[in-house]
């Protein structure tokens, strides 16, 4: 990647508008610039929720009702739960 497109990245900022799936109103969100989910919070009611980009845009999802690689915190445990020697 070349040392200007990199700077590019690191000084965008990609705010979104997205619907909270817990009070359902329209909140901003910035994304990660990569595609790992992230937890976001509303602006309207102030609950934290997963943002994870895909194929078609970004979706929002309930903490509780995740899945285990959408959940930041569990998908590191998940991920890095691996044989150990």
């Amino acid at each position: 990647m070349s040392r200007s497109y990199r700077e590019n990245l690191e000084t965008e900022t990609m705010e979104e508008e997205i619907q909270c799936p817990y009070c359902l109103k329209v909140t901003d969100v910035e994304p990660a610039p990569d595609y790992e989910p992230i937890y976001a919070r509303c602006a309207v009611c102030g609950k934290r929720f997963i943002l994870e980009r895909v194929i078609d845009g970004i979706q929002a999802l309930k903490v509780e009702g995740a899945p285990v690689c959408s959940d930041p915190d569990r998908r590191e445990i998940e991920m890095g739960a691996g044989q150990e020697d």
